[in-house]
């Protein structure tokens, strides 16, 4: 597989210009986002500078959209993780905009997505109480008109936690 930079994106859907070597430290950044220059660079066998630059433009080219720490719930109070389905009124699709931007702005709300099957939506919801969730949900139908019904799944263990991609 040709890896250099202006090749076109493939079937696979991979970036034209991602190479190996970058591939490389975005494995490094996922596995520890405080990785030095320094370290990136010993690791991938680049100089610092060659290494800085590569990190500078996976960033410009929103290949790493962001850096973050992964933050135990249950140590900060939001002990109980939630899936919520959402199903809406499919006449309604003028209404789909505000659902969108109040899905954005709810901080309960980790993460969301536009799914096929059964339902439209899958949430990602943490909170600190079924009581607190009774009151985000009660937020929910009452904001957006367009939500025919959900359901939701109370989380009972969390076996794996993370947003790795996975590069190989």
């Amino acid at each position: 597989m040709d890896n250099s930079p202006g090749r076109r994106a493939g079937s696979n859907g991979s970036p034209d210009n991602v190479t190996a070597v970058d591939r490389e430290i975005l494995a490094i950044l996922q596995e520890d986002a405080r990785a030095t220059i320094e370290d990136i660079a010993a690791r991938t066998g680049l100089s610092p500078s060659s290494a800085q630059r590569r990190l500078q433009r996976l960033r410009e080219q929103k290949v790493i959209l962001g850096d973050v720490s992964i933050v135990d719930p249950r140590k900060v109070g939001l002990g109980v993780t939630l899936l919520v389905e959402l199903e809406l009124e499919r006449d309604r699709p003028e209404l789909m905009a505000n659902l969108h931007q109040w899905i954005v702005k709810t901080p309960e709300v980790q993460e969301a997505w536009c799914i096929t099957g059964r339902g439209d939506y899958t949430l990602v919801v943490v909170c600190g109480s079924i009581d607190d969730f009774d009151t985000l949900a009660e937020r929910l139908v009452n904001e957006n008109p367009n939500v025919r019904k959900f359901t939701t799944h109370v989380v009972l263990k969390t076996l794996k936690r993370g947003l790795a991609v996975p590069l190989k």
